[in-house]
């Protein structure tokens, strides 16, 4: 099946697509109703509008004709605007089953998008669960020139079968993807059809001050365009979480995951390993004060690596800090951030890093507010400021200021206002790569 013409797939994104076949048999409960709550049956609206901006700016080389100017400082500022609309709904069924139903609807400059997703749930008996959640995207995109358009169907299913004495758990998942892109500045992201599932195990013990998970699963993709590309993907994963003694904890959790194609292929792009291994402990060290420290390790092992696109690696990383517990809800985090790149091939890409970041974050009741600067310094094994024009590198070592910005909150008027934003300063060796990126978006709505 293809994806449909610009005419069809716009006239598609008009539709409430799934909110229709419910709504017209539900009866509004009056009032504001959540309809993530399981317990509350009735509708909510949300009408509003969101405005986005986005700008890079870095060096380029310039030409006149086929003259070579110099490099010049240059950006891409580019700026969307478009209305929302939402409905959300929740209710029960026969045999004490529940649905949720989201619905919403973008229209804007360069924006035109309907999202729906319907969750079905139920018991059919004792410590069996049961969830069933279809969700429909489409939408056209015509952000910085482009013009893509994109239509995606996925299905999960869910069953949780809990043993009586509620110490084990088995979780199984199945689901599918469906997408189909077009456009004429659409050729990065092929048509797929994909199926997956999952098995997973928990192990909780009442009397226990630990607890363990397991899991297996896989993902199978055909790409109809390019059927070079189609492969199985396994993945493997494990955690363990315990409580120490004075209200500490401690966590690792790990993942590993095979790729490979379903035909015989001249490239490595998908026949690799990868994985993960976190580990986490927060000490408690008072009643508001905790240390904290996160050190992790992920990277790429190729069947037949190369040294320009797909090579092996390993990245390690390092979080230690404090957290402080503030007056009013507000959280403090404070620490350094390292990260160290191996690349055992490629020099070029080898770095270390090192940060010190900051986190304020407030949760109070329905609002949620996150503050996180940070700066550092990147040094590369081989900088291009120090190697010969004989064997140029593509990066050069820089130091960066970078933050990031967040706001949930209510406001009067039944209002609801969200924030997002960052922005980044890179001050390169080479002064040529020198890059700055800002990026905001305010989202704001009314509830009825």
């Amino acid at each position: 099946m293809r994806c449909p013409g610009p005419s069809r797939l716009g006239a598609r994104l008009q539709p409430l697509g799934l909110a229709g076949l419910l709504l017209a048999a539900l009866s509004a409960t009056p009032g504001a109703v959540n309809a993530q709550n399981a317990g509350t049956n009735g509708v909510r609206f949300e009408f509003g509008g969101l405005s986005d901006v986005t700008n890079e700016r870095f060096h380029e080389d310039s030409f006149d004709d086929t003259t070579f100017t110099g490099r010049r400082l240059t950006g891409s500022p580019e700026y969307r605007s478009a209305g929302v609309a939402s409905v959300d709904a929740a209710g029960g069924l026969l045999r004490g089953g529940r649905f949720l139903l989201r619905q919403e609807a973008t229209a804007g400059d360069h924006l035109l998008r309907s999202y729906s997703r319907l969750e079905l749930s139920g018991e059919p008996r004792d410590g069996w669960r049961f969830s069933l959640a279809p969700e429909l995207d489409a939408r056209r995109d015509r952000s910085f020139g482009s013009d893509r358009r994109e239509l995606r169907f996925r299905q999960d299913g869910r069953l949780r079968i809990t043993s009586f004495d509620h110490s084990d758990a088995w979780d199984l998942l199945v689901g599918g993807d469906w997408l189909r892109t077009s456009g004429a500045s659409e050729v990065t992201v092929l048509d797929r059809n994909a199926g997956r599932a999952w098995l997973r195990w928990a192990h909780t013990p009442l009397d226990a001050v630990w607890e363990a998970e397991a899991g297996y699963g896989a993902d199978v993709r055909a790409f109809p365009d390019s059927v070079i590309r189609d492969h199985v993907e396994q993945h493997g994963s494990l955690a363990v979480r315990a409580l120490l003694p004075g209200g500490s904890t401690a966590a690792i959790e790990a993942q590993l995951d095979r790729r490979t194609t379903l035909y015989e292929t001249p490239s490595t792009r998908d026949h690799f390993w990868s994985g993960r291994i976190d580990a986490r402990s927060d000490l408690r060290l008072h009643d508001h004060l905790t240390a904290e420290i996160v050190v992790g390790v992920d990277g790429y092992r190729y069947d037949q690596a190369d040294t320009s696109v797909y090579f092996n690696y390993r990245t390690w990383t390092a979080r230690p800090g404090f957290r402080w517990t503030l007056a009013h809800d507000w959280a403090l985090r404070i620490g350094p951030r390292l990260e160290w790149l191996v690349a055992p091939q490629v020099p070029s890409e080898r770095y270390r890093e090192v940060a010190a970041a900051i986190e304020v974050e407030r949760l109070h009741g329905s609002d949620w507010w996150s503050f996180t600067p940070s700066a550092g310094w990147r040094q590369y094994e081989r900088s291009a400021s120090t190697v010969s024009l004989d064997e140029p590198d593509l990066h050069s070592s820089y130091l960066f200021v970078e933050g990031e910005v967040f706001a949930d909150v209510a406001l009067p008027a039944a209002l609801r206002a969200r924030f997002s934003g960052s922005g980044r300063y890179e001050s390169h060796e080479d002064p040529s790569q020198d890059a700055m990126s800002v990026y905001f978006s305010l989202d704001l709505r009314r509830r009825f």
